[in-house]
């Protein structure tokens, strides 16, 4: 399971939908990330339960 307090700000997650973002604010709680989608540069909240996995590389 993914601990979202260890996620770091420029590290990227793939959500349930496929979409790989890049994390710009871990609010530290273990529940929300704020996320930027690559393709748009919209940023967005995001729930701990969207989150699959921590990816490495760019997000695109």
């Amino acid at each position: 399971m993914l601990n979202l307090k260890d996620i770091l700000i420029g590290q990227n997650v793939r959500l349930k939908n496929g979409a790989i973002a890049e994390v710009t604010e871990n609010m530290g709680d273990g529940l929300w990330l704020q996320l930027r989608d690559p393709q748009t540069g919209d940023e967005d909240l995001v729930h701990c339960e969207e989150v699959v996995e921590l990816v490495s590389g760019q997000a695109s």
